[in-house]
C-alpha cells in the first residue's frame, strides 16, 4: 500500500510539473508589447503660460479682513521693527513660563496698548522688554495678561 501510495504521488507531482511547463511555453509564446508612435504631422508643440503667479504671490494679494474665524491655527507675527532709543526707559517683562502662547499673547496685547515690545533669546531664557516710558502702562500689560493666565511683573531697566 505505501509503495502505490508513493507511486500515486510522484505520478501527480510529474503531471503538475509538465503542465506548469506547458503553461509557462504558451506564456513564453506572447508576443513582446507593441508600442504606439504616432506619425509626425509637422505640427510644433508649442505651449504658452499664462502668468498666474506662484500661490504666495496670489496669497499676498489677498485683503486684510478686519475678523477673525475662530480656529485652532494660532499665528505668530514678530517683526523686527520695534526700536528702541537708547538711554529711553523701558521695561523688562519677567514671566513665569515663556512658550509659544505666552508670546502670542504678549504680542495681542502690547499691540493694544501701542507698545513695541522686543523678545531676545539668552541662553535658554527668552528676555521681554517693553519700550515704554510709563510704568502704568506697563503694570496694566501685565494686568490683561492675568486674563489669559499669563503670571507675570515687571522690572525696570
Amino acid at each position: 500500500m505505501k509503495l502505490n501510495s508513493f507511486f500515486i504521488i510522484i505520478c501527480f507531482l510529474t503531471l503538475l510539473v509538465f503542465g506548469a511547463g506547458a503553461f509557462l511555453w504558451k506564456f513564453a509564446e506572447v508576443p513582446a508589447p507593441r508600442f504606439y508612435q504616432p506619425k509626425d504631422t509637422n505640427s510644433s508643440s508649442e505651449f504658452t503660460y499664462k502668468e498666474a503667479g506662484t500661490w504666495f504671490e496670489k496669497v499676498a494679494m489677498f485683503t486684510k479682513k478686519d475678523y477673525i474665524l475662530p480656529t485652532n491655527l494660532m499665528l505668530i507675527e514678530i517683526d523686527g521693527s520695534s526700536k528702541f532709543v537708547k538711554g529711553g526707559r523701558y521695561f523688562e517683562l519677567l514671566l513665569d513660563k515663556c512658550d509659544f502662547y505666552s508670546i502670542f499673547c504678549i504680542n495681542r496685547v502690547t499691540k493694544e496698548f501701542g507698545v513695541d515690545s522686543t523678545v531676545m533669546k539668552k541662553g535658554d531664557e527668552s528676555l521681554i522688554y517693553l519700550n515704554t516710558d510709563n510704568k502704568n502702562i506697563a503694570q496694566n500689560i501685565v494686568l490683561n495678561l492675568k486674563k489669559y493666565n499669563i503670571h507675570s511683573r515687571i522690572k525696570e531697566d
